[in-house]
């Protein structure tokens, strides 16, 4: 294969327009070939990388609060923001609830049988 080989690549109209109206935004990808060579890349590293990342749609205004919080230094990025999010909302006492309140529930749905063992949680799983 040669360095830089041309490939052909079709697109649906509405595609082209999508991706010229993307480029038109000054978004810094230069043109078409930029776009689709960044975008590829982008793609397949995130199939390799697969298990330790996940897409999610955050609200307009939550976006644009992350965004002002890391232009003013108290986060390093977007990723850094999520993630400390994450790490404050599930603390210990959080994740000790909400196993409880699981465990709860199994009982309730009969999930998990009620008997006397003699050790310490008196609970064995069906």
């Amino acid at each position: 294969m040669d360095e830089n080989e041309r490939i052909t690549l079709r697109l649906e109209k509405e595609n082209l327009e999508l991706i010229d109206a993307f480029l038109k935004a000054k978004t810094g990808h230069g043109n078409r070939s930029q776009l689709v060579r960044e975008a590829v890349q982008a793609y397949i590293q995130a199939i390799r990388e697969g298990g330790d990342r996940i897409t999610i749609r955050v609200p307009r205004y939550y976006l644009d609060l992350i965004d002002r919080l890391v232009a003013e230094g108290y986060f390093l990025s977007r990723e850094h923001a999520v993630v400390r999010s994450v790490e404050d909302w599930f603390t210990r006492e959080r994740v000790k609830e909400i196993q409880d309140h699981k465990q709860e529930v199994d009982k309730v749905t009969g999930k998990v049988v009620a008997v006397s063992t003699g050790d310490k949680d008196g609970v064995i799983p069906p």
